[in-house]
């Protein structure tokens, strides 16, 4: 503790302890964390200091305590940020935005720079600036890359969180559909150019402003077709079976990965992405008994959700078993989209979930009624946004099938 309170300006009250690991979350917290008292909206840190210090942890606070030991700052935010920023000081920093593909892109580089040298990564899906700090201090010491996820659900989220970290390389997955009820997309991912030191990689999407540091990734990596549960691709004129579905939109989340590769001058060889794997609830394909049950419920909007649709369609005749996309921009033309895809795939049924007037189409989902309609090797595709809790639903069919 004394050498992290000199990280952060602070002074340690009691006496000097060994952490383990930090924490901003009371619930999460155990013996030897450190628990960083921040203030929220909702919650101020600073109310839960005796339920952690109940669990043998300890707490970073801006004001006396009646426990001890603690660090106390001026600032409890600012110097998380600045602990997290001094230990990737020396790394070749790397930023992923987008509205779709963050994670996967990101789990792909880790993949592959792995090979390389000492990677740190963000956690999960935390990427904001409390989520990429916990993940740096909670990491490896001096990694020689540091891969952050970047999310905006606000606006100025993305130049916030580029300039804190200052990015060397960036990669633009899609300026997408997704959060544009409470953003300029465009805008918003454009401006991690801003902040962005070297270069920033992405789909030469035009209306991106790039202060022209923008790069297109290549396509190393080309979709060539199906396989059982494999899915076949060509790379530099090699062909590889990756294991799993994988559609467009992963393909191009691996080519701009390579594309970073390629840039920095590292190379990269076949057996490299042999065992690489799409992170779970995306596009996650199982065969159970006669049918194939498709989990792509980590999120939704029209971008992913026209790319699952397309890769399902492959596969199949296929039941869509969807919920509505919160946080989208009201669109007149967004329903015209839907039934665009609904009329060229033609789906087998379509299943609608909880707010049925977001689609042109489909029956209010009922777990009979769809089990009615089941044929040998339908293929079920589960898709929604995560408020509306799919993974249920999912499970649901999951066990029904099974049980069939």
């Amino acid at each position: 503790m004394s050498e992290i309170s000199r990280f952060l300006n602070g002074e340690l009250i009691g006496e000097d302890r060994e952490v383990k690991n930090f924490k901003s979350d009371s619930r999460q917290c155990g013996a030897d964390d450190l628990f960083f008292a921040l203030k929220g909206q909702n919650a101020d840190g600073h109310d839960f200091v005796k339920e952690i210090y109940s669990k043998g942890s300890t707490a970073v606070v801006s004001k006396r305590i009646d426990f001890s030991p603690y660090i106390l700052v001026e600032d409890v935010k600012k110097g998380m940020i600045d602990f997290a920023r001094s230990k990737i000081k020396g790394s070749l920093k790397i930023a992923i935005t987008g509205s779709n593909g963050k994670t996967t892109t990101k789990e792909f580089l880790f993949h592959l720079l792995s090979k390389h040298g000492r990677v740190l990564k963000t956690e999960g899906n935390l990427n904001t600036d409390v989520g990429i700090s916990l993940s740096i201090l909670n990491g490896i010491s001096n990694p020689d890359f540091c891969v952050m996820e970047m999310g905006a659900q606000m606006p100025f989220d993305i130049e916030y969180l580029s300039s804190t970290f200052n990015p060397d390389i960036s990669i633009i997955t899609l300026a997408g559909s997704a959060h544009s009820a409470f953003i300029d997309v465009v805008k918003e991912k454009s401006s991690i150019a801003k902040h962005t030191k070297d270069f920033v990689i992405y789909d030469g999407d035009p209306r991106l402003a790039l202060e022209g540091k923008g790069v297109i990734y290549d396509q190393f990596v080309r979709l060539k077709g199906y396989d059982t549960l494999k899915t076949i691709v060509e790379i530099n004129g090699s062909r590889l079976i990756l294991e799993g579905i994988w559609g467009d939109g992963q393909i191009k989340d691996l080519n701009m990965a390579l594309t970073l590769l390629s840039r920095i001058g590292l190379t990269f060889s076949i057996s490299d992405l042999e065992n690489l794997e799409i992170p779970s609830s995306r596009m996650k394909v199982e065969k159970i008994g006669d049918y194939l049950l498709v989990d792509d419920t980590y999120n939704a909007s029209p971008e992913s959700f026209e790319n699952t649709a397309r890769t399902c369609a492959n596969l199949g005749k296929v039941v869509w078993i969807i919920a509505p996309m919160k946080e989208l921009k009201e669109d007149e033309n967004l329903k015209n989209k839907f039934l665009s895809l609904y009329e060229e795939l033609k789906p087998k049924h379509v299943f609608t979930f909880q707010n049925e007037n977001f689609y042109p189409f489909g029956i209010p989902y009922n777990l009979d009624k769809f089990l009615n309609i089941l044929e040998k090797n339908d293929v079920i595709l589960v898709k929604g946004s995560r408020f509306y809790h799919m993974e249920d639903i999912l499970k649901q069919i999951r066990e029904a099938l099974k049980a069939s």
